[in-house]
């Protein structure tokens, strides 16, 4: 080399030994990165010289593409989005960023712990629940109530009777499910739920194994990199965070007294893991009887409608005037079904509250 420095240029080819500086666009290549480091960060600092352009609805609904870049290069794209993968602790109100490259290897990466931890910790309630007797298994082996009705079985009837019923016009389905079923279903079930939801051994349980669903950050597998949660966004309503987010970007700061007062924050998300414990409510068992009665025939009806149907235009324009008739016919009696359920759960009752006991751990 005799002591000579190489130059090494982007192509990698060796150009002499004098030194060449940076090109207009080496330059420019880096006030970009700079740039969306600066965005990704939204550091208290403006960017001089930064433009900025915001594209809505291109990732769905109130996703956005910020285009960034000086002299006119809009180069650096940024997504704005809800946060994909989200955990229970984050809330509809969520805003994220990311580089747009990002997005399509983001999506459907999801909760690698969530199916195991859903096992682990089904199996520890029912494990609690044999072991309060709140639960007991018969001689073929199938968890039962105390007074050996199968749960699984009593739970399927009620979640299809449940389900019927949000399929009927008109209809006010009930929560919890279990209402749908007998008298003794229902305090059984809430027997075994209370036990559950009153218990610190379960509560220490279930908090060992969640931690690593509730740990667990969505990244992009190809780069590494993890969405940037914006705080200062959270509950901004769709509509105004472009504007927000020009501001934000091109000043360096978040003005809370202007924007704070736009905000809105819906309920959080439910846990999927948490405990609940259940207070008494009053269903009457003679109307749930005949609830379930009308539902079955609805249900029945709704089945031989929909056979009739015709699928596709061909069919619809072959279908004869005879099984036209037939059709609006089974369509009518449907109807009336509908109006007998209807009639039928116009009656007094409570349902069960539900509630998150406060149990503590001792440590």
């Amino acid at each position: 080399m005799n002591g000579s420095t190489r130059n090494i240029s982007r192509s990698g080819n060796a150009k002499g030994t004098s030194y060449t500086p940076p090109s207009a666009e080496r330059k420019l290549e880096k006030k970009l990165a700079a740039a969306e480091r600066d965005c990704h960060l939204l550091t208290e600092t403006p960017v001089t010289g930064l433009s900025v352009k915001v594209n809505e609805n291109n990732l769905g609904k109130g996703a956005m593409i910020v285009h960034m870049g000086q002299m006119d290069g809009f180069t650096a794209q940024l997504a704005i989005h809800r946060p994909i993968g989200n955990i229970p602790s984050e809330v509809a109100s969520d805003w994220a960023l990311s580089n747009k490259t990002s997005i399509g290897n983001l999506i459907g990466q999801g909760n690698p712990f969530e199916k195991k931890t859903q096992q682990r910790v089904g199996e520890i309630k029912l494990a609690l629940g044999l072991k309060t007797g709140t639960l007991i298994n018969n001689d073929t082996g199938k968890v039962c109530y105390p007074d050996g009705t199968i749960r699984e079985q009593m739970l399927a009837r009620c979640r299809d009777l449940h389900d019927i019923h949000k399929s009927v016009e008109g209809g006010k389905p009930m929560r919890p499910i279990f209402v749908y079923g007998s008298t003794a279903v229902m305090t059984q079930e809430m027997n075994y739920l209370n036990a559950l939801a009153n218990s610190p051994e379960l509560k220490a349980a279930i908090d060992t194994e969640t931690l690593q669903y509730r740990e667990h950050e969505t990244k992009d597998p190809i780069t590494g990199q993890s969405q940037v949660t914006m705080k200062w966004a959270k509950g901004i309503p769709p509509a105004q965070l472009p504007i927000v987010l020009m501001e934000v970007i091109t000043t360096g700061h978040y003005d809370a007294a202007k924007w704070d007062q736009v905000k809105v924050l819906p309920a959080q998300k439910p846990d999927p893991f948490a405990v609940w414990g259940y207070k008494e409510g009053l269903i009457p068992q003679d109307r749930i009887v005949e609830l379930s009665k009308y539902l079955d025939i609805y249900a029945k009806l709704r089945k031989e409608h929909n056979v009739l149907l015709p699928q596709g235009q061909k069919a619809k324009d072959a279908e004869t005037a005879e099984q036209k008739a037939i059709r609006l016919a089974k369509h009518e009696e449907l109807q009336q079904a509908a109006k007998h359920v209807n009639n039928v759960e116009k009656f007094k009752f409570k349902l069960p509250e539900h509630y998150i006991p406060k149990v503590s751990v001792k440590a």
